[in-house]
């Protein structure tokens, strides 16, 4: 038989790291299970990291800052932007504001 005293402990180590991590993903589903539930009835991205969860609501890829103004929301003497209506930001997936016509 050949077996070597290192190979045993290290192979006993790597069998505790892996039964540690387990048990902390384990709790980690366990701690977060409530708030990543929440999260998939919205419809928000989840990432997992170990101990750590991030929640992002894909809604947000769609607003930009407004190029006439610049995303401050003010236009030409200090009134509201035209094209965000003040707001400084506009969705993608919104059709654009209709011109107005002039009488």
């Amino acid at each position: 038989m050949n077996v070597r005293p290192a190979g045993v402990a290290t192979h006993l180590w790597t069998h505790i790291r892996e039964h540690t991590l387990a048990r902390n993903w384990e709790l980690s589903d366990a701690f977060f299970a409530e708030i990543d539930g929440f999260a998939w009835v919205q419809g928000w991205a989840i990432v997992r990291r170990r101990t750590r969860h991030t929640y992002r609501d894909p809604r947000f890829d769609r607003v930009v800052v407004c190029c006439t103004c610049g995303g401050t929301g003010k236009g030409e003497g200090g009134r509201p932007c035209r094209t965000c209506k003040g707001e400084g930001l506009l969705n993608f997936f919104e059709p654009p504001p209709a011109a107005r016509k002039s009488a």
